[in-house]
């Protein structure tokens, strides 16, 4: 029978009370017998004895996040999938409210909010809907958070689509071409998910050499969506290249740096912003880029 949903645990040298916690999080939702499959990706092969129930556990070499979800999506055999990382959990009596929308079976993707604050949070009876539309036309209205563990998406929405290897902040480049293939897109107002900050998160490295790696990865996958010719990514491109002129000053505080990535970003066409209201940080963003960069 197939499964509903394939939950795929991204793992790499994580602590595993985090990757427990993960488990029990998902072990904790009221699912039928064979309405879900659970695969851990072991990136690296550095876990150790590790006691499942009934969890499918793959260990391949050390090749990154990417190819980790590639694995995993290639192993799927629920009708939806939900990727999760081994130190993150599910917000169980929350994310009940996700699968009511995947029960359904109209939703290609069903998105949801996430939350840093508890693990514990509870749903409310009935979530407002945000959107339920297509997915073109949400890129066109709507800001959208690329975290690829921020939805539950049809595996046959798929296709050929992968993660590219090798680049940090790849959801980014994922997202948006997974969104633009989705006839119909839910988003309910439900912490479904709980994010866990901790020293050994990307995001939180401050090496030099993965500060410059972040900012290029970033300024790659601006190039990669527009080079995908489709005026409906036009509205993130924007975003992403205020999100990328924020972090060069943040993650650098050096001017210098942000001027010269910033004359690049013009000469390319990226800059100056058209003045829109997508939010008022890109409202200010755009203005600044006509006046100082």
């Amino acid at each position: 029978m197939e499964p509903l949903i394939s939950f795929v645990i991204t793992y790499h040298s994580e602590p595993e009370a985090f990757l427990l916690a993960c488990l029990e999080s998902v072990r904790a939702l009221h699912l039928a017998e064979g309405e879900a499959e659970v695969i851990i990706v072991d990136d690296g092969k550095t876990l150790a004895d590790f006691p499942l129930q009934g969890e499918r556990l793959i260990r391949q070499e050390q090749a990154g996040l990417s190819v980790a979800r590639n694995t995993g999506i290639e192993a799927c055999r629920g009708r939806y999938i939900q990727f999760i990382d081994a130190d993150d959990c599910l917000i169980p009596g929350a994310y009940e409210a996700v699968l009511e929308q995947l029960r359904g079976e109209q939703a290609d993707v069903v998105m949801f909010w996430m939350t840093k604050q508890s693990a514990t949070a509870s749903r409310t009876d009935c979530p407002p809907i945000l959107w339920r539309g297509g997915g073109r036309l949400f890129l066109l209205h709507r800001n959208l958070r690329a975290a690829a563990w921020g939805y539950a998406f049809r595996r046959k929405v798929l296709g050929d689509l992968r993660f590219h290897p090798g680049l940090l902040h790849e959801d980014e480049l994922f997202t948006p071409q997974l969104i633009l293939r989705a006839q119909m897109l839910v988003e309910i107002k439900v912490k479904a998910y709980f994010y866990r900050q901790h020293a050994g998160t990307i995001t939180s490295t401050k090496s030099s050499a993965k500060i410059q790696k972040r900012l290029d990865d970033i300024r790659f996958i601006i190039s990669a969506l527009r080079s995908l010719g489709n005026p409906l990514l036009e509205r993130r491109i924007r975003q992403l290249t205020v999100d990328y002129m924020q972090k060069t000053w943040t993650l650098t505080h050096s001017f210098r740096e942000l001027r010269r990535r910033s004359r690049e970003l013009r000469r390319e066409g990226f800059l100056p912003l058209p003045v829109r209201c997508y939010s008022l940080r890109y409202w200010l963003a755009s203005l600044v880029s006509r006046v100082f960069l």
